[in-house]
Parts: structure tokens; C-alpha cells; sequence
């Protein structure tokens, strides 16, 4: 190989090297904390008599405003945007949000699903079923 091949070949390497590094290190900056959820009522997989009402507590990253709960029974889909939830900020920073329904579910098996975001592109959808004698 002649000198010139020899120096080109090592001026990629080392340029793309840069560059790949360069692309590495910026992504320890973009971490994603999605929120968490917990203390479902009423409790997951339990039976309950009728589902009414409806509560959880999100962590303190939880984006008020992005918080949507629905509920699901058999072909009915009920949507809670952040505007129809009672929403409270904790003395922690956690969110206590709670819901209710118009009228109450009597029996069988519903859904509750919420998804909420700590900012755009870090959202996290969870849920819980409801057995209902």
C-alpha cells in the first residue's frame, strides 16, 4: 500500500472514531425518568361491589396536566383528560389523583388505565383490573 492509501485509511478511522464518540456522549443527557404509579384503588385484582370512584398516587415527575385515566368495561370506554381528575400535589411532590364516574359499574371486569409523562417523549401507561361482584 502506498503512502498516500495509508493516510486516508487513518484519516477515516480517526474521523469517524470522533464522530462516534461525539454521538455517544450526548446520550447520558437524554435520560428518561418516566413516572411511576402506585396505591391503586380500588386494589388491583380484588373484588369491590360496584366501581364508582376511582384513585392513585403518581410520583413527583408526573406532568399534571399530561395525566389520562380510562376506564374500560366491555365495549364502553370512559376518557378522564387531566381536567376531569381531582389532582393534588402531596407535601412529597407526589400526585394523588382521583376520578369519578357518572354512573357506577355493577358487575363484571373493568380496565383502569392511566398514562401520564415527566416531559415530552418520557410517558409511561399503566393499569390495573377491577373485579366487580
Amino acid at each position: 500500500m502506498n503512502t498516500l492509501t495509508k493516510i486516508t485509511v487513518a484519516a477515516c478511522l480517526f474521523l469517524g472514531f470522533n464522530t462516534a464518540h461525539a454521538y455517544n456522549s450526548g446520550q447520558s443527557s437524554s435520560s428518561c425518568d418516566k413516572p411511576i404509579f402506585s396505591e391503586f384503588q380500588p386494589a388491583a385484582n380484588k373484588y369491590t361491589q360496584s366501581l364508582s370512584e376511582f384513585s392513585m398516587m403518581a410520583s413527583a415527575n408526573t406532568v399534571p396536566s399530561s395525566v389520562h385515566v380510562t376506564v374500560s368495561y366491555g365495549q364502553n370506554h370512559f376518557d378522564f383528560p387531566a381536567k376531569e381528575l381531582d389532582i393534588t400535589v402531596q407535601k412529597s411532590g407526589r400526585l394523588e389523583i382521583k376520578g369519578k364516574l357518572d354512573r357506577p359499574i355493577e358487575a363484571g371486569f373493568a380496565r383502569i388505565s392511566v398514562t401520564a409523562h415527566s416531559k415530552p417523549s418520557c410517558e409511561k401507561t399503566d393499569g390495573f383490573l377491577v373485579r366487580i361482584q
